[in-house]
């Protein structure tokens, strides 16, 4: 068969280690198996399921859905603060990313991104036949902002900014952000918020003053629906008008949409269970304080990255995977060697965790 000519070489996007390949190799159980590489929400959202079955009685699951999403997007108004059309719905943030990019990407321009952070900038660009422009982070991983600022050209199409970052969970300041958009109006800022419920801190109010601000949000993290698949974009009316003409009509579910309406009538479930993965991360990083061989860095995510001391970074992965703990293996990441990102989850999880962690360690 005749592929295009861009698939040769790609490198395409790491999938997760499947928990039914872990349950054949180690003949574990498939309930044993702990998620520490996926970054959702430990906690099932008990009472927003219960009204999602009461509901889907009356779901048309025979039709399309509307094409615009309104209900969906007059939720989201009341919650975000923002006017209906400054937002465009999408099957996740990796919907929102590839219609970023065939937006503004064509072939032979550039995108920057910070390196290290989320691989699929670089698939959705690389994908269009853009280059991708890596700018190393700073020791502290913060974003080199002068080093950005120097390599734009007139061949720049886009900046990515994640925000915080995955997988080092750290926040860009906003006078960054706000600089990069001010001296550069030309070129669309992606700021990635998928888990800025959980940092408390958003760029969502500046959207009216630069046309060239696209925030993505998703209903993944902190909303306990990333079987769900529900993402939307934030930004000023203008820029959702273009972005509109390459969103698929019918990309979501009947019933995605309606359990992200039903969670936003709700806040008050998302935000207990937020507080409580924020107090777990507190939690797990006295924990990881008290292993020898673990440096955790701190994060504004319900994540943690870690490094390993004196020990080889695949070789504890596989020893967590054998106790049915799947972690997320970065060290092939630029900055991150002998480094791990591990999910937030429940008290009795993280224990888990850490046990095996120290058995490991000390043993």
């Amino acid at each position: 068969m005749r592929v295009r000519s861009i698939l040769k070489g790609f490198k395409p996007y790491s999938w997760e280690t499947s928990p039914v390949e872990v349950v054949k190799k180690f003949g574990l159980s498939i309930d044993k198996i702990l998620r520490f590489d996926t970054n959702t929400m430990p906690l099932i959202p008990k009472e927003i399921i219960e009204e999602f079955k009461s509901a889907i009685q009356n779901i048309k699951i025979n039709e399309y859905p509307d094409p615009s999403y309104m209900e969906l997007r007059e939720a989201l108004s009341n919650y975000l603060k923002k006017d209906v059309d400054e937002i465009c719905i999408t099957a996740g943030c990796d919907e929102a990313l590839d219609i970023i990019s065939k937006v503004f990407v064509e072939p032979e321009t550039n995108v920057i991104i910070s390196s290290p952070t989320y691989a699929m900038y670089r698939i959705v660009v690389e994908a269009m036949g853009g280059k991708i422009v890596e700018v190393l982070r700073k020791k502290d991983f913060s974003d080199d902002v002068e080093k950005i600022i120097e390599i734009v050209d007139e061949n720049t199409r886009m900046i990515f900014i994640c925000n915080p970052n995955n997988p080092t969970g750290n926040l860009t300041p906003k006078n960054d952000i706000i600089r990069l958009l001010k001296d550069f109006p030309e070129i669309p800022v992606i700021v990635d918020e998928s888990y800025a419920e959980f940092a408390g801190e958003s760029l969502i109010k500046f959207t009216n003053d630069y046309e060239n601000l696209i925030i993505l949000r998703t209903f993944s993290k902190a909303f306990s629906l990333a079987g769900a698949r529900v993402g939307y974009i934030i930004a000023n009316a203008k820029t959702i008008k273009i972005l509109n003409i390459m969103r698929p009509p019918n990309s979501l579910s009947v019933p995605s949409l309606t359990l992200a309406n039903i969670a936003l009538k709700h806040l008050d479930i998302i935000r207990r269970n937020i507080e409580y993965i924020l107090s777990e991360k507190e939690w797990l990083m006295k924990a990881f304080k008290n292993i020898k061989c673990v440096e955790a860095y701190p994060s504004y995510t319900n994540f943690i990255l870690v490094r390993f001391k004196d020990l080889n970074v695949h070789d504890v992965y596989e020893k967590l995977l054998r106790q049915g703990i799947i972690t997320r293996n970065v060290s092939d990441m630029p900055m991150l060697e002998n480094c791990l990102r591990i999910t937030v989850r429940t008290r009795e999880e993280n224990n888990f965790l850490v046990e095996n962690l120290k058995n490991i360690c000390y043993g």
